[in-house]
C-alpha cells in the first residue's frame, strides 16, 4: 500500500497539500475554543451525506411528500436513523453557527486581515438560516406548514422591505 501511495504522492504531491491543510500552526496554539468552526465544517458533511441518503427515497411534491417521509421512516432501512442524524444536526448545527459568531466577535476575528472570512462567514450563515427554514417544510406536515408560515410572516414585518422578503421567501403571494 505505501508503494502505491508513494507513487501517488510522486505523481500529485498530495502528502505536501495534506500537510498544508492539517498541519497548520495555530497562533496562541491549539485549545478547545477554536473548535467550532471545524465542528461546522464536521456539521455540514453529515448534512450533506444523510441529506443525499434521504434524497434516494424523498419525492418533492405536495402531494406525495408526507407519504416519502413515511416511507423514510417507518420503511426504509435505517430510515429513521438517518432522518434523526439529519435533523438534529441541522437544529446542531444553528446553535453552532450562533456560538461561532459569538467567538469571532468575542476574539475580534472580523477584523483585518480576516474581515473577508468574516463576510463570506455572515453569507454562508444566511444560507445555512435559509436551508433550515426551506427544509423544515419539507416533510409537508402541519408543524412544517404553520412553522413556515410563522417564519415568514415574522420576515414581513421587517421595516421597509419586509414585504418584499416574505413574497421572495415564499417564492410568490
Amino acid at each position: 500500500m505505501n508503494r502505491l501511495l508513494d507513487w501517488f504522492d510522486h505523481r500529485t504531491g498530495y502528502r505536501h497539500l495534506l500537510n498544508e491543510a492539517l498541519y497548520e500552526p495555530v497562533p496562541g496554539g491549539a485549545r478547545w475554543r477554536y473548535v467550532w468552526g471545524s465542528t461546522l465544517v464536521f456539521t455540514f458533511a453529515l448534512q450533506v451525506i444523510t441529506g443525499l441518503l434521504l434524497w434516494t427515497a424523498y419525492s418533492p411534491s405536495a402531494q406525495t411528500a408526507w407519504e416519502s417521509v413515511y416511507y423514510i421512516q417507518h420503511e426504509m432501512t435505517l430510515g429513521s436513523v438517518i432522518r434523526g442524524i439529519h435533523h438534529y444536526s441541522a437544529q446542531f448545527m444553528v446553535v453552532l453557527l450562533a456560538v461561532h459568531l459569538m467567538q469571532v466577535i468575542i476574539d475580534g476575528a472580523y477584523r483585518a486581515p480576516r474581515e473577508i472570512n468574516f463576510w463570506l462567514g455572515m453569507i454562508l450563515a444566511k444560507i445555512v438560516l435559509g436551508l433550515s427554514l426551506t427544509g423544515y417544510l419539507l416533510p409537508w406536515d402541519q408543524k412544517g406548514y404553520y412553522a413556515t408560515q410563522v417564519s415568514t410572516k415574522i420576515m414581513g414585518a421587517t421595516p421597509i422591505i419586509g414585504n418584499q422578503l416574505q413574497l421572495l421567501a415564499q417564492g410568490g403571494p
